[in-house]
């Protein structure tokens, strides 16, 4: 059994679900990037492999208003199946971001998460120093590092700051040239471990756009070869681990 940590199903068609059960896919996090979706929030109601996620992506907060965070707080404390507050984080990629109000979206929802007892889903791309500075006050969390890009150092340095730090990897990891993330994986404890797609982005070798949750075996397959690992051991490692986060 395979679970995806991280997906936008919600963007895909419906028969997906049926394609990556088939395939031996049996639980799905679905990803929020303006709150939560109708649609995801719907798919959950109607597929119990399907869970969802409530938060606000970091490039995504132009588009909230006033009472975002509250209805962040409500469909996470009355819908069953929100396992986890994501994503959310840091995005500096663009040079023009107003970091001030990223930074203040990511506490107010780590915060959330803290009052709730729920975990996190995160995005960070070009701004690990303020994560890192804000993350440090947020010990007391389950965290998991969407799409890990970050290296062994720094790796080294969330899980000295947070106990319970796993770390996720999807399609671009599996390929030939990703020697840095290669390193990083195998510098990792095992029961850290997870894999996700990202569906419909970041497809893995040999496949096209859009992404699909059925590609999640063969991105585990994948990782299962750089840790010299059986691909079922794989399977089955990632699946306790990801429940364990999700407690699903």
């Amino acid at each position: 059994m395979w679970a995806d940590t991280h997906c936008h199903l919600d963007t895909l068609h419906g028969e997906e679900i049926s394609r990556a059960v088939s395939a031996g896919v049996t639980r799905f996090a679905i990803a929020g990037i303006t709150g939560c979706s109708r649609g995801a929030a719907r798919l959950a109601d109607h597929h119990e492999e399907v869970f969802l996620m409530a938060g606000i992506h970091p490039l995504f907060i132009y588009k909230t208003d006033d009472n975002a965070l509250s209805r962040l707080r409500e469909i996470a404390t009355n819908h069953s199946k929100c396992v986890a507050i994501g994503e959310i984080g840091l995005d500096y990629f663009k040079k023009d971001v107003d970091r001030g109000m990223q930074k203040e979206f990511f506490r107010r929802q780590l915060e959330l998460a803290t009052d709730l007892g729920l975990p996190v889903s995160i995005h960070l791309r070009r701004a690990f120093p303020d994560f890192l500075k804000i993350i440090k006050s947020f010990s007391e969390l389950t965290v998991v590092m969407h799409m890990y890009s970050g290296s062994v150092e720094f790796s080294r340095q969330l899980q000295q700051a947070i106990p319970r730090v796993f770390f996720s990897f999807g399609g671009p990891a599996i390929r030939a040239t990703a020697h840095k993330t290669h390193t990083v994986l195998r510098s990792l404890p095992l029961k850290r471990v997870l894999v996700e797609t990202d569906a419909p982005d970041l497809p893995p070798p040999g496949s096209t756009l859009p992404n699909v949750p059925a590609n999640l075996p063969k991105i585990g397959a994948g990782l299962a070869a750089i840790l010299d690992m059986r691909v079922e051991d794989f399977a089955a490692l990632t699946w306790n681990n990801a429940r364990e986060v999700f407690q699903w």
